[in-house]
């Protein structure tokens, strides 16, 4: 009986994790979330891999261990899967907010950036899973954003957001690893201009939330988002499920 209990949490919670010595790759490493998950999950032993499009960025610091920084271009993810084959977790925390823009560049560019690119992130990451040592060790995170349901105050990084929450709901029927999804409510960066929370506290509830197994992982002060995206989710899901099928 205990053990039925407890494979019911681990269905709907996921797997309780711990990070030392997992091997994670951090997509926008260099922006300011990326660097308060690189620092947070560096203390809890994690060997990470810095994924950015900015040459000269540093994560070199004395009082953790040493950062890999591997730098990779738009359109040209598949360039490090055989890198990807190594990681345990890859986190996709990348992504642009153009604000109010709404002409044709801006909206290609924030599909580009902030739907397109993840999702092929991700279809580059289940590739390595069959041909894995530690398969069945494997997640995905991807940070959609509180966007998924609520306002950003930037109807492009909203309509793209929740295009890539849809994906993900859909490409995680399949069960070909965890896949975890961070609902992350408005914090100060350069993305977000009226962000509140402080990105060192969202990557420290982050870090404790997956430890405890949650795929669905809510950081916010809008206790509204604690309804909206379970019920959302839930009917999404479900519409997947009825009118979806697996690849033959």
């Amino acid at each position: 009986m205990r053990l039925c209990r407890f494979k019911l949490v681990e269905k709907v919670l996921g797997k309780v994790l711990s990070f030392k010595g997992k091997r994670i790759a951090i997509t926008g490493a260099s922006g300011t979330m990326g660097r308060a998950l690189v620092a947070e999950l560096s203390k809890r032993e994690a060997q990470i891999i810095a994924l950015t499009t900015s040459p000269s960025a540093s994560f070199e610091a004395s009082d953790r261990p040493t950062i890999e920084v591997l730098t990779w271009q738009l359109g040209h993810e598949a360039e490090l899967r055989d890198r990807l084959q190594k990681v345990d977790i890859l986190i996709l925390n990348h992504g642009v907010n153009v604000l109010g823009a709404r002409d044709s560049a801006s909206i290609y560019k924030s599909y580009e950036v902030n739907t397109f690119s993840v999702f092929r992130w991700i279809d580059l990451f289940l590739e390595t899973i069959p041909d894995a040592d530690n398969a069945n060790q494997k997640e995905i995170w991807v940070n959609t954003s509180e966007a998924e349901v609520n306002p950003a105050l930037s109807p492009l990084y909203e309509l793209s957001k929740r295009a890539i929450g849809d994906l993900v709901t859909l490409r995680r029927l399949d069960d070909s690893c965890t896949i975890r999804k961070l609902i992350l409510g408005p914090f100060k960066s350069d993305l977000n201009p009226y962000g509140v929370m402080s990105a060192s506290f969202v990557a420290w509830a982050i870090a404790f939330l997956a430890q405890l197994g949650f795929r669905d992982i809510i950081v916010t002060i809008n206790p509204i988002t604690f309804i909206t995206y379970p019920v959302k989710e839930f009917w999404r899901s479900l519409y997947f499920r009825l009118f979806s099928h697996r690849k033959q």
